[in-house]
């Protein structure tokens, strides 16, 4: 081959391998890459909201995901969680979730029926969504019938029903187990453990007042903040054993959310306005605050897994919009910037 032919193969080779990495790294959407902010909106008024932030630009998009092209997304947004390539928003005033695309945010369909009444969160393992559902309230406006509801995918329908104590509330998957908090604004104390190969209930572990939030630590360990009443507990245990390795009590009653440092070595936990690191292999709760806010009604809290930032949300007065404080992961205040009503969950992709 001469060398006219060798620079010509040279020449295609270059174009098919510069086409190739154009089809791979071809953006998905607009949203493929950010901070996603779910705005609850007000009880009843059909108000929620999602916000995407920019974390390369800053810049800000309100109002992302909505039910129909001038509306919102529907009454009180939950929870939104993300899974190959679609966005599962939980619309627990509306007892729906809306399922749209995870990076153009455009609705593709409805998961609603009987059987969602209130729900919470949701995970998604094996093409079956795994929903935690409040359920119906009584006369005296409690809960009566909790559970998980598991949902195929692929047909539309309902599974399996597996009860829980009332109230269950955040969903984590480990590979192995499917955890539930069982919440009940401090009414249940347990925890459930559900296995999703047959869909059974394996046991609910008993905890202290008021289970939710949930996180795993670099060694794998499950962590569950439980609020109580006047104070609470932190809980570390062994998901294959599913036994209580250490519980840490907090004095004062802390939030409902848990967060976790990018390396895994450090739970974040709040009580009042306050943000306390707490690293995994400690034996009793901090001592001083990371954060010291003077926001004026802290809703929720989150750390960037890219960066170790903390965010923020306040819900001011719960009925117009909220705000989003950025920290750094030493404390340090960085920025803020408006959100929709009552900011309830930060996730980042």
């Amino acid at each position: 081959m001469n060398k006219m032919n060798l620079r010509y193969v040279y020449i295609v080779f270059l174009i098919a391998v510069a086409f190739s990495c154009s089809d791979d790294e071809k953006p998905k959407g607009k949203y493929e890459h950010g901070a996603i902010i779910v705005n609850e909106g007000g009880f009843g008024s059909g108000n929620g909201t999602v916000t995407f932030y920019n974390t390369s630009t800053t810049e800000v998009e309100q109002n992302i995901l909505r039910a129909t092209a001038t509306g919102f997304a529907g009454d009180v947004a939950q929870s939104i969680t993300f899974k190959d390539d679609k966005a599962y928003l939980v619309l627990n005033g509306d007892s729906k979730i809306q399922i749209a695309d995870a990076n153009t945010f455009e609705t593709e369909s409805i998961i609603a029926g009987a059987d969602i009444v209130a729900p919470r969160y949701i995970e998604v393992i094996n093409g079956k969504a795994y929903i935690s559902v409040w359920g119906p309230y009584d006369a005296n406006y409690s809960l009566i019938d909790s559970y998980v509801l598991v949902y195929d995918l692929s047909t539309g329908t309902v599974l399996k029903k597996i009860d829980t104590d009332e109230g269950t509330e955040n969903l984590l998957y480990n590979g192995s187990y499917l955890f539930a908090s069982n919440y009940n604004y401090g009414g249940s104390s347990t925890l459930a453990v559900i296995n999703p190969s047959d869909n059974t209930l394996v046991k609910q572990i008993e905890l202290s007042a008021g289970p939710s939030g949930m996180v795993t630590d670099a060694n794998n360990k499950l962590w569950v903040v439980c609020s109580g009443w006047n104070s609470g507990n932190l809980y570390r245990i062994n998901p294959s054993t599913l036994a209580i390795e250490a519980t840490i009590e907090i004095s004062a009653s802390p939030g409902t959310d848990l967060a976790i440092t990018p390396d895994k070595q450090n739970i974040l936990y709040t009580v009042g306005k306050s943000v306390y690191k707490l690293p995994i292999g400690s034996t009793s709760e901090a001592s001083t605050a990371l954060i010291n806010s003077d926001v004026k009604a802290f809703y929720t809290f989150n750390v960037n897994p890219d960066n170790g930032d903390i965010w923020i949300g306040d819900a001011l007065n719960y009925a117009t919009t909220g705000k989003v404080y950025i920290y750094s992961a030493d404390g340090t205040a960085k920025s803020s910037f408006e959100a929709g009503i009552s900011p309830g969950q930060f996730k980042f992709k």
